[in-house]
């Protein structure tokens, strides 16, 4: 009758995280702790760091590939609203800009602001 106890106690154990830092004093369990947080909000802000890279590129530089990169971040629910707002700000400067130069526009301000019209629609389609 023993064994069952003994095998309860021990799942218990494992289950609580006690097992995880044997030999662990409480300040030491909490400074291990802290340095996991800080090493996980490290490795998100890099990570982010390098989606902000991405689409200022994607956004800078109209092409198929570019749109594709600036899709995969967009319907992201996490990020939509955030690229949306990006998206939207950079078309009203471009236009903008489009409007001042009337009919002379350069074409690369009018390929720009296709794109990111393009991009727009994609993000709010999918």
């Amino acid at each position: 009758m023993r064994y069952p106890f003994s095998l309860a106690l021990l799942i218990a154990f494992l289950l609580t995280g006690c097992a995880d830092s044997p030999g662990l004093s409480e300040e030491e369990s909490q400074a291990q702790s802290q340095v996991q947080a800080q090493t996980q909000a490290q490795t998100e802000q890099q990570e982010l760091g390098v989606m902000v890279q991405a689409l200022q590129q994607a956004i800078a530089t109209p092409s198929a590939e570019h749109l594709e990169v600036i899709a995969r971040y967009g319907t992201d629910s996490r990020y939509y609203v955030m690229i949306r707002g990006w998206l939207v700000q950079q078309l009203s400067g471009l236009e903008s800009q489009l409007a001042a130069h009337g009919d002379q526009a350069p074409e690369a301000l009018r390929a720009q602001a296709e794109h990111l019209k393009a991009a727009i629609r994609r993000i709010d389609l999918e």
